[in-house]
């Protein structure tokens, strides 16, 4: 990268953190305005953090989508999703934390805000799901007592891109000034020594499409007890193949995820393989088939 100025210029890292479902990734994807994160109605959908690099003429934003904190965890995966905002939170310049006002106040927002609380980085409270906060479902009062101690407040709609621009503005008046030649040594360092940093890897990312796709078609008959991994991903002269498992830990969620005549499953992969055409411009194969392993949950790295 060529630098012809050494021009100040706003820079710092942002952890968007809330309770599951609050529209963290949707409002990720809205900010940098393509896909970054998958997002679907469930809990748990977002299991890693996941990096991403936003750039305007203000400056730069190294943005964490972190996965929703649960009140009360039990099962292996849980108890490591819930370890992963907390973590990212102490590397925070600004700590963006989205409430979901169309539904009311309970545990798993008074755990997100205890953690905010401990924060010493700058905060931004967004209230989400405007368009859906009418009537008996405006939550609203119920966090209004939380603006004092924020440095910010915007109300949006992640999900219509309204008012998105606002917290990209906020936050950017709350981050320090550095100079561009530091700011492109910082993200060299940090592309080096952090997992993922802009976005992450190709056989992860279809990885998550695929569960977001397995979730989005099996919605509440799904149990989270559901992980994919890519196992081969080859590229042929016109054609991308791409071969992965979707594991469950009971034979009768296998047979729930392939479905009557295999028809969920190709519901899955079909869906699964036009995304990841549209994103690559390739022709892709997509094989997946279904394995039943208990001890996946041991194994799975978040």
């Amino acid at each position: 990268m060529k630098i012809t100025e050494n021009k100040d210029l706003k820079f710092g890292r942002v952890v968007l953190v809330g309770r599951p479902n609050t529209g963290k990734s949707t409002l990720l994807n809205a900010i940098m305005n393509q896909k970054v994160a998958i997002t679907s109605p469930l809990p748990q959908t977002t299991r890693k953090n996941t990096r991403v690099i936003y750039s305007s003429d203000k400056g730069k934003i190294i943005f964490s989508d972190t996965p929703g904190i649960f009140n009360k965890v039990e099962d292996y995966v849980s108890k490591k999703v819930n370890l992963q905002a907390p973590k990212e939170i102490l590397r925070a310049d600004v700590v963006v934390c989205l409430v979901d006002i169309s539904r009311p106040k309970g545990d798993e927002e008074n755990k997100v805000i205890g953690m905010v609380r401990k924060s010493r980085a700058k905060k931004v409270l967004v209230y989400n799901k405007i368009d859906l906060a009418v009537g008996t479902h405006d939550y609203l009062p119920q966090y209004n007592f939380l603006e004092d101690e924020f440095d910010a407040t915007v109300s949006i709609s992640a999900l219509k891109n309204k008012h998105v621009k606002q917290v990209i503005n906020e936050i950017f008046n709350l981050l320090p000034v550095k100079p561009e030649n530091e700011i492109i040594k910082d993200i060299e360092v940090l592309s080096m020594t952090n997992r993922p940093l802009i976005g992450i890897s190709s056989d992860e990312y279809i990885s998550e499409l695929v569960r977001e796709k397995a979730y989005l078609f099996l919605r509440k008959e799904l149990p989270y007890s559901v992980n994919v991994e890519v196992t081969e991903i080859k590229e042929k002269k016109n054609i991308i193949v791409i071969k992965a498992k979707i594991l469950t830990t009971n034979e009768r969620y296998k047979k729930m995820i392939i479905g009557k005549d295999g028809r969920r499953i190709k519901e899955i992969g079909f869906n699964a393989r036009k995304e990841l055409e549209l994103m690559s411009g390739k022709k892709i194969f997509l094989d997946l088939w279904v394995e039943t392993d208990k001890h996946w949950p041991e194994r799975v790295m978040v």
